[in-house]
């Protein structure tokens, strides 16, 4: 068999494939056998038909038959003899096909282009000082207070807005019971909307133990139509109303919520956990500045294979985003082909980077050890509800997720080395009197 690479572009390549007349035959006459058993001619028994008279009949089916078996396996063949890594599957074109002649045809695959990354070594960046103020620390306490506050019961206070109150309800249509419109123990947190609107108006100022007895109406679009534009009547009895209880913000919060023994360590505490976090957020944007600068000064081709893989995924994660919004995100476009656009964009950038990070571990000679991996697994469990470590597991049994994996913690450690061996100088903020 004969193979030549021709390179058409950094990232595209094309292998010439010759195969010759006797493999040819070779595989025409076991495809014909193969066919004589299967297909039934009349006149003849089944695996009795002559071979010329399939070959005649059926030329058209014998030869796909063959092609089918001959070009999968000698492109195969040919990736083993050149070397060639694909990323994308083969476009197999000018296909010479006659009897009696060599077997010809040309398939273009995507390969990663070469990169040689120079000047990647200090990198000049500016960095800001991190500071945390007064204020942010005091809203860091206030989050804490809200997310400690308890609802307590009240005797003889009206429900009012931002209290929880419970009630039994009653529903009826003309004196009939309608599904879901009677129910016991429910909760509802006043001023927060409800499924049927006034109904929460008619509770307002209701004590534990007060009844009420009222009408309203369904709204025309409501979502089920056997009640929309219906009036309901109701009967409510409140069983308890409870007031939100902020706590305090003295030295037994503190000891409550933050394991310290007094309000001012628990202040330092948190200006520590801010300091950190806003640390790590400088030092993603560092990378991220870091990224761009390498990515301005070298020339690389992202072989679309990998962009349109790239940009799915993106799309994915930007349609749901989009969705939990409920259809509007700062810095996305509004329509799906503005969506498709910037995914395009955004995953072009991303192969970039990757082709660059890629070449800069190569070049290092940087390697993920079995350690490395396994701390990432147990890390990406965390996230999972229990028994996700065995789920995560069984999912890099494949081979290419756990080849995407390792890829992934190379491209990271990459760009931990870029970043540990940048030029970071400290911003200054230089005030000129007037």
């Amino acid at each position: 068999m004969k193979v030549t690479v021709e390179e058409l572009s950094p990232s595209k390549r094309a292998l010439h494939v010759e195969l010759p007349p006797e493999r040819v035959a070779a595989t025409m006459e076991a495809t014909l056998r193969e066919l004589g058993r299967r297909i039934q001619v009349p006149g003849f028994r089944r695996g009795k038909v002559p071979p010329e008279i399939i070959q005649r009949r059926f030329q058209s089916d014998l030869q796909e038959e063959v092609l089918r078996e001959l070009i999968p396996d000698s492109y195969r063949q040919a990736l083993a003899q050149t070397d060639l890594t694909p990323v994308s599957q083969p476009r197999v074109d000018d296909v010479h096909f006659h009897e009696g002649e060599p077997l010809r045809y040309r398939a273009v695959v995507e390969v990663k282009p070469p990169v040689d990354v120079t000047n990647y070594r200090g990198i000049a960046l500016e960095r800001n000082s991190v500071e945390v103020t007064d204020q942010e620390v005091d809203r860091a306490l206030e989050y804490l207070r809200e997310d400690a506050a308890e609802y307590v019961p009240m005797e003889g206070w009206p429900a009012l807005r931002d209290d929880l109150i419970i009630l039994d309800h009653e529903g009826t249509i003309h004196g009939k019971p309608f599904k879901g419109g009677s129910g016991k123990n429910l909760t509802q947190l006043v001023g927060r909307g409800g499924h049927l609107p006034g109904f929460e108006e008619q509770v307002l100022g209701m004590q534990k133990g007060d009844a009420k007895q009222f009408r309203l109406p369904f709204p025309e679009d409501f979502p089920r139509k056997e009640l929309a534009g219906r009036t309901a009547e109701f009967k409510v009895t409140v069983k308890e109303v409870k007031k939100r209880r902020v706590p305090e913000l003295n030295d037994e919060f503190a000891r409550t919520v933050g394991d310290v023994d007094s309000l001012a360590a628990l202040r330092d505490k948190l200006r520590d956990q801010l300091k950190d976090r806003k640390t790590r957020d400088q030092e993603a944007e560092l990378k991220h500045a870091l990224l761009e600068k390498l990515t301005a000064t070298h020339e690389v081709e992202a072989p679309e294979s990998l962009v349109e893989v790239e940009a799915s995924s993106l799309l994915r994660e930007m349609l749901g985003s989009v969705r939990a919004s409920g259809g509007r995100v700062e810095g996305l476009p509004e329509n799906a082909e503005g969506l498709t656009a910037k995914a395009l964009e955004v995953a072009r950038r991303r192969v970039k980077e990757s082709l660059l990070l890629e070449a800069v571990a190569r070049q290092e000679s940087l390697t993920v050890s079995q350690e490395e991996i396994e701390a990432e697994i147990q890390a990406i469990a965390r996230a999972y509800p229990a028994g996700g470590e065995a789920a995560v597991r069984r999912a890099l049994e494949d081979p290419a997720r756990r080849a995407g994996l390792t890829a992934r913690l190379l491209e990271r450690k990459a760009l931990d080395f870029l970043y540990q061996h940048a030029t970071i100088t400290d911003a200054y903020n230089l005030i000129t009197p007037g």
